[in-house]
């Protein structure tokens, strides 16, 4: 019945479109990990290295990396399970692809006297595609059941969403990492749900206009100090000017929430305080192999507790740096901050990056990143590995108006630990064929526990109480892929965490999961 219905809506398309092969060039290519981890060291078609902006996601032609072709040699069910895209239709002038997408896990908690199982049980369906090599866009909606350990629970609750009861904010529900807002499954459970989706039109070569609320990353490490797919999607209007081969302009405009509900309503169901959000980034290419890029954010104050507020102008200016000079660095509108972000590739598969933000250098607050990356290592193809050092001070990020910390939905919008922290991230992998190992480290000492992080969300000039924390998160994940196209893979996953608190002392997590997932997504449970 599938391969007839497939027939059906390749003969329908070719009616109005002749049927010939399509590069789909303007689509943007997957933000998961496991993506963009052999992307930042691509090599293009004509053998030369892809640095680009340090921009995620880019697009397949700026990338390097290719869709895969379709083999008609191989029968229907073989193409779409290992090969292909599930649906993949193709012409001179179009390209439609459709994928269901899943992550079925089940794994076991044997250091803590917990019976119940974790699990993740999540379904969805994606769609993309390009038209006339000018218009693409992008669809998909995850639908999520989940039981998570104990140590990631408690972060999520601290999260949810935020109500005024008698005067006092009450926490209900949570909120999950990439995931979204929650409702209860079950006792000890989440249910929740997600969308995403862009329209990408490029007029001519060197200008590209984005609308929607696909996941954005900046910087060629793990994590990163300027924007992060950590926190969740927002609507937002995205340029891209190419200015000279040299030089490259990206201006963004959005919209995002506080998860605290209005005070005053007469809808149903109060609205959460909205924000707006606005980025300047600068990239220039000195030499073919260096990158250095030049940011500047901006939170606007939309909505408090029972007011609005009209937006303030500077929200529609588009010179980087602007704001910073004339506002400073945070007034009863605005929040700036300004950061660096740089690449340098050194021979043909290393990568030294970093990057450098603060938002108030009167109080000396800052970030800093210094990382490395190399493919092929040892002379050994599709061997990888990844160094990366983290700091934070402990009120970057923050803000005097806790409303327009540079935070969205309740999570940090950068930063996964958000603020005050040290972190040193080890992360290597190897395929052969089809069979992947990939393993992780991360350390760190932080100010707050993650069942606490306060300081982000509090004003600075709130009083803090600090719970000095000192954990070790390693994981390693052993799996054989069975598409490449949505990087469908079984496998099979190990994790111990061990926790040091000032307050609490000492706790051991062993976690391990069997499963089957695709990965083209992020969520960042490595805390």
């Amino acid at each position: 019945m599938i391969p007839k219905l497939h027939i059906l809506l390749t003969y329908f398309v070719s009616l109005f479109i002749g049927v010939n092969s399509v590069n789909a060039q303007q689509i943007l290519t997957p933000l998961g990990s496991s993506f963009k981890d052999k992307l930042i060291l691509n090599e293009d078609s004509e053998g030369e290295h892809t640095l680009g902006s340090g921009f995620f996601p880019n697009t397949y032609s700026e990338s390097g990396y290719r869709l895969p072709d379709k083999d008609t040699t191989q029968g229907w069910i073989r193409r779409k399970l290992f090969n292909e895209h599930f649906i993949q239709i193709e012409g001179n002038d179009y390209f439609l692809a459709i994928d269901p997408l899943l992550n079925l896990t089940l794994g076991e908690e044997f250091l803590q006297n917990n019976t119940e199982r974790v699990f993740q049980n999540t379904r969805g369906v994606q769609a993309f595609g390009e038209v006339l090599d000018k218009v693409s866009f992008y669809t998909v909606f995850y639908e999520n059941q989940a039981r998570f350990a104990d140590f990631q629970n408690q972060y999520f609750l601290d999260r949810g969403e935020q109500k005024l009861k008698n005067g006092v904010y009450q926490t209900s529900n949570a909120m999950i990492p990439g995931g979204g807002r929650t409702k209860p499954f079950k006792s000890t459970g989440f249910d929740y749900a997600s969308s995403a989706s862009y329209i990408r039109y490029q007029p001519f070569k060197k200008l590209a206009v984005q609308f929607g609320n696909t996941p954005q990353f900046i910087g060629w490490g793990h994590r990163s100090f300027l924007i992060s797919d950590n926190s969740f999607n927002f609507s937002n209007l995205k340029i891209d000017w190419k200015i000279s081969p040299k030089i490259n302009y990206t201006l963004i405009r959005g919209k995002q929430l506080n998860l605290f509900r209005r005070a005053v309503t007469n809808q149903v169901e109060a609205p959460f305080e909205r924000k707006y959000f606005g980025t300047h980034y600068l990239t220039f290419n000195p030499i073919s192999n260096l990158t250095i890029g030049f940011f500047e954010a901006s939170m606007y104050l939309k909505d408090e507790a029972v007011t609005s507020r009209s937006l303030d102008p500077m929200f529609y200016q588009p010179i980087i740096g602007l704001n910073t000079t004339v506002g400073g660095w945070e007034n009863e509108n605005i929040k700036n901050l300004i950061g660096l972000n740089f690449g340098f590739k050194i021979a043909q598969s290393n990568l030294l990056y970093g990057q450098l933000v603060t938002d108030d250098l009167e109080n000396i607050e800052y970030g800093a990143q210094i990382g490395w990356r190399s493919s092929n290592l040892f002379g050994v193809k599709n061997l990888f590995i990844n160094c990366e050092f983290n700091f934070a001070t402990n009120r970057l990020f923050s803000a005097e108006n806790r409303r327009i910390s540079y935070t969205n939905y309740n999570l940090p919008l950068a930063h996964t630990l958000g603020n005050g922290f040290e972190e040193l991230v080890t992360r290597a992998g190897y395929e052969w064929k089809k069979i992947y190992v990939f393993g992780s480290s991360v350390n760190y000492r932080s100010d707050q526990s993650m069942r606490d992080k306060s300081a982000l969300f509090e004003s600075k000039e709130a009083t803090i109480n600090f719970n000095e924390t000192i954990v070790s998160n390693n994981s390693f994940e052993f799996g054989y892929i069975l598409n490449h196209a949505t990087r469908l893979s079984v496998f099979a996953k190990g994790l111990y965490r061990i926790s040091s608190t000032s307050l609490e002392g000492d706790l051991n997590n062993g976690i391990l999961m069997f499963g089957i997932k695709t990965g083209i997504r992020n969520q960042y449970m490595d805390f």
